[in-house]
């Protein structure tokens, strides 16, 4: 991809987040009411069934536009409190099925050629350290929160990883955290309620 079209590509990726943001905050500024705790429970209860089968795909797409998992576990945690292992499995499905997508699009969509070329020197080197430490690099990364999972699931397809390897060292990483998420903000809402 040349310099132009990266600088094309970032430039109206910029507009599109700018854009949203500002009707978001437009949105806010003339309706402020909707956006109090009241007029969203009324609003949770009265629609409660578009909202599950909106979460449930959502949660599962997520990844092909590259958002964090972390945020639709913790909305998962706020809709449903009382229902910890439906989150867990709701988080599980989406990660799994998002980080199978990433693997399988590596070759595809050759991401690293929108980085420095310093930048994909470090893709490369990361191949190796994948050949010889895939399994525990990926166990260790999704479980470290601060951290993108879909950047390792991305170099683990790159490095043509063995995808069962791969897997089940995401699940087991994954798992923790998510579990960890789930049972933390579930004390976190009744400790505020």
């Amino acid at each position: 991809m040349s310099t132009v079209r990266k600088w094309k590509y970032r430039k109206a990726l910029r507009f599109v987040w700018l854009f949203i943001a500002l009707i978001t905050l437009a949105h806010y500024c003339v309706f402020p009411q909707k956006y109090t705790a009241a007029y969203l429970l009324l609003f949770f209860h009265a629609n409660s069934t578009a909202i599950f089968i909106t979460y449930l795909m959502l949660s599962l797409v997520r990844s092909i536009f590259f958002l964090p998992s972390t945020i639709f576990v913790i909305m998962g945690v706020v809709l449903y409190p009382e229902e910890p292992f439906l989150v867990l499995l709701i988080s599980m499905l989406g990660i799994l099925i998002g980080a199978t997508w990433i693997y399988l699009a590596a070759g595809v969509l050759k991401v690293e050629e929108l980085f420095s070329s310093k930048a994909q020197q470090k893709f490369k080197k990361a191949e190796s350290g994948m050949k010889k430490h895939g399994f525990w690099i990926v166990l260790l990364w999704s479980f470290f929160p601060a951290v993108p999972t879909d950047l390792i699931c991305y170099v683990a397809g790159y490095s043509k990883m063995s995808f069962l390897k791969f897997i089940i060292a995401l699940f087991l990483g994954e798992i923790v955290l998510v579990s960890l998420y789930i049972w933390t903000g579930k004390s976190l809402i009744e400790i505020i309620f």
